[in-house]
């Protein structure tokens, strides 16, 4: 059974990195204030969202795991969410219990999108992410906020097979 993830469709490929047109999607994302590391972020962030999706809500509503697990640094620390389903985000989507989480509709919109294997940590997101925008510049790609992460498998996959992205939304 295929883990649901964000809609969207490929527009090109070039200087190594795909512009995707995402659909329209909602996240549930927990704020994380004073990590030391994107790593600490997750892993606090992670079990908050976990007992969401495993019913602390308003609705009392277990809710499927979706992937990516995505990671935006914010001013005080990192955003870290999951990705609602698509029949809960058609319907009402229960409140979190947990105050530090919150629903955040994620507009539709074009995105460049660097993937890459292996671990991911504070070094690997920080050269990812100047891959990222280097190649963006170099096709002549405007961006428009902050570049985000995303985890698409479990810990306990082989770092070799893992699949992972660095992604930031374009204005062109």
């Amino acid at each position: 059974m295929a883990i649901e993830q964000p809609t969207y469709k490929i527009l090109s490929s070039k200087h190594g990195i795909e512009v995707r047109d995402y659909d329209e999607y909602w996240v549930a994302e927990c704020h994380v204030a004073n990590a030391s590391d994107l790593s600490e972020a997750s892993s606090r962030a992670f079990g908050r969202l976990f007992n969401y999706i495993s019913g602390e809500n308003s609705a009392s509503q277990k809710i499927a795991m979706t992937s990516p697990v995505q990671q935006i640094p914010a001013e005080t620390g990192w955003k870290v969410s999951f990705v609602v389903p698509k029949d809960v985000s058609l319907g009402d989507i229960p409140v979190p219990a947990n105050s530090s989480i919150s629903i955040r509709k994620v507009e539709a919109g074009k995105y460049a999108v660097l993937e890459y294997s292996g671990l991911w940590n504070d070094k690997k997101f920080a050269a990812k992410s100047a891959e990222l925008l280097n190649a963006c510049s170099d096709s002549g790609l405007s961006v428009s906020g902050p570049v985000s992460s995303a985890v698409y498998n479990p810990p306990f996959m082989p770092p070799f097979l893992r699949r992972n992205e660095v992604l930031v939304r374009l204005t062109n």
